[in-house]
């Protein structure tokens, strides 16, 4: 099995990435540390969360206004210590998030203004993806890439500084199940990725005790590897 699957060096061509998420701190937890080798490596990040994640806690008498206040100050905070070069968020609900026209277009807007020529995004289609949130960014950002390569295609975008046709060349899936073919060993950054992932203190108020369901996942992945802790991916085709 292992001598299948790539590495790294399945990155090899990426020059502008942008990674399409449903939440605040969904980037880090999933795909922090391959995210902050490439940067380490030239490679230019564009952060996208689709929604403010503003029902992210367990206090009852939060309010969401300020919750989401809270998580957008919290993913700068992560977004410098990765290194990335920008965040975006889409301003949607969270629990709310469907992959619909709107969320098409927005998604679409990005890729043109951002020229990035690589797209990583949630496995909408593993069974396992019981987030609506996560399953709906997955599709969203899927469905945003053939429109956002044509001029037709909600050509006001295009008239936008520094926009153009979509250039995206390959897609990446993360949090599968569905035979990943991409095992990144990340234990040589582990510490960083934690620390960005921490920068989410709503969301981990106990510290690395909330995130041992991260850690183990990351272990489990390492197997096949024998690694201590790895992210995975699928490719999928496109053209």
């Amino acid at each position: 099995m292992t001598a299948e699957l790539k590495g790294l060096e399945a990155f090899a061509e990426v020059q502008r990435l942008i990674v399409v998420a449903a939440h605040p701190d969904d980037l880090e937890t999933m795909c922090g540390g391959t995210i902050l080798q490439l940067i380490q490596r030239g490679v230019k990040v564009f952060s996208v969360n689709c929604t403010l994640g503003d029902i992210g806690t367990q206090e009852a008498g939060a309010i969401r206004p300020v919750l989401a206040t809270t998580r957008l100050a919290e993913t700068e905070e992560a977004a410098r210590i990765l290194g990335l070069e920008q965040t975006y968020n889409l301003g949607h609900h969270d629990g709310e998030l469907i992959p619909d026209l709107e969320l098409r277009a927005q998604i679409a807007r990005l890729y043109r203004l951002t020229q990035a020529d690589t797209l990583w995004t949630f496995d909408p289609f593993w069974p396992g993806q019981i987030h609506p949130d996560h399953r709906a960014a997955g599709q969203a950002a899927l469905d945003a890439y053939m429109p956002s390569k044509m001029p037709l295609y909600r050509p006001e975008q295009l008239n936008e500084p520094g926009a153009s046709l979509g250039c995206l060349k390959r897609v990446f899936l993360f949090s599968t199940d569905r035979d990943p073919d991409i095992f990144v060993d990340v234990t040589g950054v582990y510490d960083t990725k934690m620390a960005a992932c921490l920068a989410h203190r709503s969301q981990f108020p106990q510290g690395e005790e909330s995130l041992e369901w991260m850690k183990e996942l990351d272990q489990r992945w390492g197997r096949p590897i024998e690694a201590i802790y790895t992210e995975v991916f699928k490719q999928i085709d496109v053209w």
